[in-house]
């Protein structure tokens, strides 16, 4: 356990690492979609380093209107805690699902895959070999669809050797989720499961009321049946979103959380 000095020391870096690239990466009508890319200490642009992509979840909601000053989103602080490690870190977000009236989440899977092609064009720096892939709720959901490949045959720039989720939303079928398109089958990792050449972790919280805890379950078994190396940890008495910074957790039990998805997939 954390003093609290120590604790605030730690939030107090995090806070201090602000983006070292920060673009739009599309514009979709009148918004804009941020990207921003978290450096190591002593970067140097010639070598290449190891990656972690995180998506942010919130039900497939995001912006109504371009940001001025983006923070990051919610996983900012998460890939922040990888650049500590080494890692060049990046965040994006996409469009809102429910205010975008005609948009569904094939349109956001669009906007991730067009955020993976602009960072495969614009950033040699990456470890093409050693980028990990991770997302919480509504994020692990996209990011499951993105290592899958989108319904429409089309694979990204980009492809994971790691993925991590975190009460990834499974099965968009079921009457909780299928707003999130008019065929919601089409985008269900649970209904489109298939063999994925990346080492897999699902971590879930056992207190968790926003996506039951028994569809991570249920499609874990799926990927193991198809051959997947998947991991699943249940974290007793977690809530959902339970890996974010300043949310519902105690810093020490994000960092925990984090320590066992490193000690998980060897990062």
């Amino acid at each position: 356990m954390m003093g609290n000095d120590e604790k605030m020391s730690y939030t107090n870096v995090l806070n201090s690492r602000k983006a070292d690239i920060s673009v739009f990466y599309k514009a979709v009508g009148n918004l804009k979609l941020p990207l921003q890319v978290f450096l190591p200490d002593n970067f140097d642009k010639r070598n290449k380093y190891k990656t972690v992509i995180a998506i942010h979840g919130g039900a497939w909601q995001s912006f109504k209107e371009t940001p001025v000053n983006w923070d990051g989103g919610c996983m900012a602080d998460n890939v922040k805690y990888y650049t500590e490690k080494g890692y060049v870190g990046i965040v994006f977000s996409y469009r809102d699902l429910k205010y975008e009236k005609n948009s569904d989440v094939g349109d956001i899977l669009e906007d991730c895959y067009d955020a993976l092609q602009y960072i495969s064009t614009n950033f040699s720096f990456l470890d093409r070999d050693n980028v990990v892939f991770m997302g919480d709720s509504a994020g692990g959901h996209l990011v499951l669809c993105l290592s899958m490949g989108l319904p429409d045959g089309k694979k990204p720039a980009i492809k994971p050797n790691k993925i991590a989720v975190f009460n990834p939303v499974t099965d968009c079928v079921i009457e909780k989720w299928n707003y999130c398109a008019e065929d919601a089958i089409k985008y269900s990792p649970m209904h489109n499961a298939k063999y994925m050449e990346a080492d897999i972790l699902v971590m879930h919280g056992t207190a968790d009321t926003v996506v039951n805890i028994e569809d991570s379950r249920l499609f874990v078994e799926k990927l193991k049946s198809l051959g997947n190396n998947v991991s699943m940890i249940e974290i007793p008495n977690a809530s959902h979103a339970f890996i974010l910074f300043g949310y519902i957790s105690e810093e020490t039990d994000v960092l925990n959380a984090l320590k066992l998805t490193d000690d998980y997939l060897d990062l």
